[in-house]
């Protein structure tokens, strides 16, 4: 079996289902842009689509969200689904009963006062988290508990994983990202370092698959809300979105999985 450590980065607030973060973009008052938020997953229910126009520097008062826009997602077997505003959030779009499916590419199409905004995102196999067990660990003296996730990676593709983890309902200020470079094909343990867990603890661990495009933007949005001193210079991440928006369109396969700590 082989033991890897994906990459491993703090961030300075808990992140909302899917990559959900707001960024803080340094741009000038003219240059105001939509910022998309797209998310397709497996689960029924899930998927949703959030629109808003970018704030500045100069203004706390938070992103205007946006909601009369026209949302289309379609694939590539033929399908369209026509996303409409969630009731119960403004400038959030969702498609009641909707799930992604494995191997298979989606297009988001966004039609809103004149402007046209697209983008593609192709799906994965489903991943599969075997089990989750603990290590007994010691930091200056004090003992905790690290988890570790066990998975077969699918050796007939090539995969980009994101982990999120929580601990007692909690979820930890850690981006864990990886890919199957060194794994490809096999059984294999990851430790989630930086989190721990103390005996009778409940953790929950999310497993979500995706394509390369929406594996670098992570990396982007993780090294964006890394604030240490060996941080990158801050610079908005790569996005997929075309026409002229910002943020991203992602489609994720997941799993999921609990345990308690002994």
């Amino acid at each position: 079996m082989k033991i890897i450590q994906f990459i491993s980065l703090v961030i300075v607030l808990v992140l909302g289902l899917s990559c959900e973060k707001v960024i803080d973009l340094p741009i000038n008052d003219s240059d105001i842009k939509i910022v998309v938020e797209g998310v397709l997953k497996d689960k029924t229910n899930e998927s949703y689509v959030k629109l808003s126009k970018s704030g500045t520097v100069y203004d706390d008062s938070g992103f205007e969200k946006i909601s009369n826009a026209e949302v289309i997602v379609s694939d590539n077997n033929g399908n369209t689904y026509n996303f409409i505003t969630d009731p119960t959030e403004e400038g959030r779009y969702i498609m009641p009963g909707f799930s992604a499916s494995e191997n298979t590419t989606y297009s988001l199409l966004i039609k809103l006062e004149g402007q046209i905004l697209t983008a593609e995102s192709s799906s994965r196999s489903l991943p599969s988290i075997d089990s989750i067990t603990f290590t007994k660990e010691s930091f200056f003296g004090q003992a905790f508990y690290q988890p570790s996730y066990h998975s077969v990676d699918n050796g007939q593709e090539l995969n980009h994983y994101r982990l999120r983890i929580w601990v007692n309902n909690e979820e930890e200020r850690v981006f864990y990202l990886g890919d199957d470079q060194f794994i490809n094909g096999d059984y294999y343990q990851a430790p989630f370092i930086g989190t721990a867990a103390e005996p009778l603890d409940t953790v929950f661990i999310e497993m979500l698959e995706m394509d390369e495009a929406m594996y670098i933007y992570s990396i982007g949005l993780a090294n964006e809300a890394d604030n240490s001193s060996f941080s990158p210079a801050p610079a908005n991440p790569v996005t997929n979105i075309q026409g002229g928006g910002i943020g991203f369109f992602g489609v994720f396969m997941t799993d999921t999985s609990s345990a308690i700590v002994p």
